[in-house]
């Protein structure tokens, strides 16, 4: 936003200093084209299932009586596939009379990945009528999928861990007791540290990942709880169970898991925790 002010700023020029002398008259119409990408390098764009809109702006410091074109590419950099986003290809255009193109990238919420973040890079690599490209010429858009919360939910803080359904050898998987649950990776991602198997002794704690996407509790996979039989057993998702959560309603949350997914000891067993709100 500061560099659109300045362009319009240097534009003002052309009305307020003529009848100096002394001053630098900065022609809007006839002077040096500068192009440049007007609001930064990096935006996060949180997509619900009804998808969502990212916009590029792409400023120039003269105006044309005619449309310029905007040339952009992908960066091989780039994560995000191309099933994931669609350009508008009639927005790559300075309109005529306008300093400032503006680019619109939908994001299509059924190719991105259930969880995790995925970026998007489209370098700018010319516009038409432009003289020199400076500045910003790269942005870069991380998609993640995410429906917001409502009625101040958070589904962070402290929480009271109890077991529902039993694991292996008909004990808790994780230690029943008051954990903290904090935002993850992204701001559907939340994670608690908590250890396994109390029954069979006192063992480091490791890391509990899930995410809270658009009413669904997706649940991450952990390779090593610290404790097994032969090897470190595993936990991770449910094929057959689907948790579910409220986005208004943070005060109780509901998860079903597998525990021992390898069948290490006499699993695999379907575990089911209750987290509620202290």
């Amino acid at each position: 936003m500061k560099n659109y002010i300045t362009i319009i700023a240097i534009v003002l020029l052309v009305f307020t200093s003529c009848d100096d002398p002394d001053t630098i008259v900065f022609d809007s119409e006839n002077g040096q084209a500068l192009a440049q990408i007007l609001n930064g390098a990096v935006q996060t764009l949180p997509v619900p299932d009804s998808g969502d809109t990212a916009i590029i702006e792409v400023g120039v410091s003269t105006v044309s009586t005619s449309d310029r074109a905007i040339s952009i590419s992908i960066d091989p950099a780039s994560t995000a596939a191309p099933a994931e986003y669609t350009i508008d290809m009639s927005t790559l255009v300075i309109p005529a009379g306008s300093f400032v193109g503006r680019i619109m990238v939908s994001a299509n919420f059924d190719a991105i990945p259930e969880t995790g973040l995925t970026s998007l890079i489209i370098n700018v690599d010319d516009v038409a009528g432009s003289d020199v490209l400076e500045g910003t010429l790269s942005h870069t858009i991380n998609l993640f999928r995410f429906c917001p919360f409502t009625n101040g939910a958070t589904f962070t803080g402290d929480y009271m861990l109890e077991t529902v359904v039993l694991g292996i050898f008909g004990v808790t998987t994780l230690t029943d007791g008051v954990v903290s649950i904090s935002e993850g990776a992204t701001v559907a991602d939340r994670t608690f540290d908590v250890s396994a198997y109390p029954a069979f002794g006192a063992f480091a704690a490791f890391s509990y990942n899930f995410s809270l996407i658009c009413d669904e509790i997706v649940v991450g996979a952990v390779d090593d709880v610290n404790v097994g039989c032969g090897g470190n057993n595993a936990i991770g998702p449910s094929s057959a169970t689907v948790s579910s959560y409220s986005e208004g309603d943070d005060s109780e949350i509901l998860i079903t898991f597998v525990d021992d997914v390898r069948g290490q000891c006499d699993g695999p067993h379907e575990v089911t925790i209750r987290l509620t709100k202290m």
